[in-house]
């Protein structure tokens, strides 16, 4: 019962504390203006995405159309060029909850002949506290950064009160136990931001229908969070136990944090800068503009084989016989050999980001922020591999469209309605099912 009093006595002071509760206040505006963003930026996404599959739709129902009244079988390269092909990466019901990257990346793509997995369309640099800058914050970072910050402020003078007014003895008098005394208060602030910040995320899921659908990964963003507000509170909590007065225990809360939140952070990224530099894709550059120009000055004979060697199978086709060689065709498949030139150089990007993660990895012993930043954006889906998965995605759909268009130029190929089928089929085109 002694317990409960001190909890209730808790919840008394701190409703009768105007500057613990403005600042609380403050705290829960700031997420609901950040999960705001989160939803404006999904929905812009979720549009953009409709009105890209609407388009393409109806150029798909234009196709079928056509087949009804063709009286011959028109060229399949010209026919199937004209449907537009599309890679999406739908945004997550819970990227309210995280926006980590995805602002930075491209969510959809228009594969051409042309396209790569590092056009300006794909990514952008642009960092979250450019965000901030620009106003939209991100709820996992109000989490990660700045509920400790909260929590200092809520808990600060616990004990330091007491002590600054030299009435600490009368506590042990009349509850006995200092340590269980401050534990239980402490506590009250403890479940009060555990509450409140899972009250939004709960909000989230209920709003996207996403509680059932992905279970997974909310029970896992929920014991990332009270993982984190725990360990922040033994930190804390064994602070005020070994601190005298309500400044030195602000002081050496702070500074935890500071060391946790800051310095460990900015010193690891400081490292992996000198380590990996900004990587501002030279290697890619100099493959588009000097490698793909050389291409275009190779003989015909050259380009001939560079493409036989990458689809062997060409070797069959109309134009690879010496008899109807089309020199004219085979440099307009050329675009076949500067996407590989592209897939070696972007292999070589991957690496390097590779192992600068990796780097990053191997500092989450000492530096848990970071862990917990890129696990909260994997189960939000906006980390760094969510959208490598998409770009990988992006690359096969690319060396599809271009494996089609090389052979149905090499050979002349003629639509048919399998053919037809199998592309939409092949590139996710199928509205009617």
């Amino acid at each position: 019962m002694r317990l409960l009093n001190v909890f209730l006595y808790e919840f008394n002071h701190f409703r009768k504390n105007p500057a613990k509760v403005i600042t609380y206040l403050i705290f829960v505006f700031a997420c609901i203006y950040s999960i705001y963003n989160g939803f404006d930026l999904q929905k812009k996404q979720q549009d953009t995405i409709v009105s890209i599959e609407q388009e393409a739709q109806n150029k798909v129902s234009f196709i079928a159309n056509f087949f009804g009244n063709m009286q011959s079988q028109p060229d399949a390269l010209e026919v199937l060029g004209y449907i537009p092909i599309y890679t999406m990466k739908h945004p997550s019901p819970l990227l309210p909850l995280g926006i980590g990257q995805a602002e930075q990346y491209g969510f959809y793509k228009k594969i051409t002949t042309w396209s790569s997995t590092y056009d300006n369309d794909m990514v952008e640099e642009l960092a979250n506290p450019e965000r901030l800058v620009n106003g939209n914050i991100d709820f996992s970072f109000l989490i990660l950064f700045l509920l400790p910050v909260l929590l200092i402020i809520l808990t600060y003078n616990i004990r330091g009160f007491e002590q600054d007014f030299r009435f600490e003895k009368l506590i042990s008098v009349q509850f006995g136990s200092i340590p269980k005394w401050i534990f239980v208060r402490f506590m009250f602030y403890v479940l009060l931001l555990i509450v409140t910040v899972l009250f939004f995320i709960f909000f989230v899921a209920l709003l996207n229908n996403a509680l059932f659908t992905h279970f997974h990964q909310i029970g896992s963003l929920i014991f990332l969070l009270v993982t984190y507000i725990f360990s922040f509170s033994f930190i804390f909590y064994f602070l005020i136990l070994k601190s005298h007065g309500s400044s030195a225990i602000a002081f050496k809360m702070i500074s935890a944090w500071l060391v946790l939140c800051v310095i460990i952070p900015g010193a690891v990224h400081q490292f992996v800068s000198m380590t990996y530099p900004v990587n501002y894709m030279t290697d890619y550059l100099d493959a588009n503009r000097k490698e793909t120009y050389e291409v275009f000055d190779l003989p015909t004979d050259s380009i001939y084989l560079e493409l036989i060697k990458i689809y062997p199978d060409l070797s069959s086709t109309k134009y690879a016989q010496p008899n109807h060689i089309n020199a004219k065709m085979i440099r307009n498949t050329t675009y076949a050999i500067v996407n590989e030139i592209n897939k070696v150089s972007i292999e070589k990007i991957e690496k390097q980001n590779n192992s600068k993660n990796e780097l990053i990895r191997a500092s989450y012993w000492f530096n848990p922020l970071a862990y917990m930043q890129n696990k909260w954006n994997s189960y939000t889906e906006t980390d760094y591999y969510a959208y490598r998965g998409y770009r990988m995605d992006v690359q096969r759909y690319i060396d599809q469209n271009i494996e089609r268009s090389v052979f149905q130029a090499w050979d002349e190929i003629k639509l048919t309605k399998e053919m037809y089928d199998d592309f939409l089929k092949t590139f996710n085109l199928n509205f009617n099912n």
